[in-house]
């Protein structure tokens, strides 16, 4: 019997893939602008044409070809969606939407209500999104070139590891993820202190969210686990801290063709609907929707808790 119609799993896997090319390539012609724009590593007049070829000629057919990339991959999902619903109409049948939990943890897709019976409970959730202490180290190195422009911090050897691996342009990156996770999550949420609160949470998904759009699941997972790893950090915090960028990341996943924007909005979807979770008074994680801004409670005042040695994904060490 001849077939007709289309892969509709080819279809979207190539719908995504065109997104990503696209992304890639708008996050790069940002970067390369901050670097023209910081000057100092290319002066003359072969640096002042380059700077007038980028932005009259070559930056704008980056952006015709970005563009291009974002109405196929629309394009193609469109056909798949098309022949999906053709292919099922008038079968009563049904499917998952196939995002699953990658982890294993329950209750980390931004979908899942809070009256989700599979959804841990608070106290579950402070007891199993624990992560062991681990050693630190001064990134940059102290005779690391870096230095010269990247203020040297206290880091988890892991941390450290994750940087290493990052391009020039790849740290600009995500040097850029942070910045965004904190003045989006200002503007959405505003906060006194960040700390436990809507501001918190919703800070932490999404800058995990923009670390899978730009570095892939594994590489952000390795990352942002390493960094609760910093010993001190508060039980009901580093729980907090850890179920919401596993919520960050899941978004991220089950929406891989997102722009920023569009990210922000479904997470600040999830804070609202309680998909995240925040400290309540009585020092326990709680969704996010039960808890009022002014009444989370302060993490601060709780101890550290043991927790178990995270398994890392050794191939993501670097982006490439």
């Amino acid at each position: 019997m001849p077939f007709y119609g289309a892969d509709v799993d080819q279809l979207k896997a190539l719908s995504k893939t065109l997104a990503s090319g696209a992304s890639l390539l708008t996050n790069r012609a940002r970067e390369l602008d901050s670097l023209i724009a910081q000057g100092g590593f290319w002066q003359g007049q072969d640096s002042k044409r380059f700077a007038s070829d980028w932005q009259g000629r070559l930056r704008p057919l980056l952006e015709r070809t970005s563009r291009g990339l974002e109405e196929a991959s629309k394009s193609v999902l469109t056909n798949a969606d098309e022949q999906s619903n053709a292919s099922t109409e008038g079968s009563g049948g049904s499917s998952g939407n196939g995002s699953g939990n990658h982890s294993g943890n329950p209750a980390v897709d931004a979908t899942t209500k809070a009256t989700d019976p599979t959804q841990p409970t608070p106290q579950e959730i402070l007891d199993q999104y624990q992560v062991s202490d681990a050693e630190t180290t001064n990134w940059p190195g102290d005779w690391d070139p870096l230095r010269f422009v990247v203020d040297q911090k206290v880091v988890t050897e892991k941390e450290a590891e994750l940087l290493n691996g990052l391009g020039p342009f790849e740290l600009n990156a995500f040097k850029g993820i942070h910045d965004d996770a904190f003045s989006v999550a200002d503007e959405r949420f505003p906060s006194e202190d960040r700390n436990d609160d809507q501001n918190d949470a919703f800070r932490h998904a999404y800058w995990n969210a923009l670390m899978v759009k730009e570095f892939g699941a594994d590489w952000a997972e390795d990352y942002a686990t390493a960094h609760e790893q910093l010993p001190g950090n508060p039980a009901p915090r580093e729980a907090m801290d850890l179920y919401n960028n596993e919520v960050g990341r899941n978004v991220a996943i089950a929406n891989p063709d997102a722009s920023a924007e569009e990210l922000a909005d479904l997470i600040e979807e999830a804070v609202n609907s309680g998909d995240t979770v925040v400290v309540g008074p009585d020092l326990v994680p709680h969704p996010s929707n039960q808890v009022p801004a002014d009444q989370t409670g302060d993490a601060g005042n709780a101890e550290p808790a043991p927790g178990e040695d995270p398994e890392f994904n050794d191939e993501s060490r670097t982006t490439s």
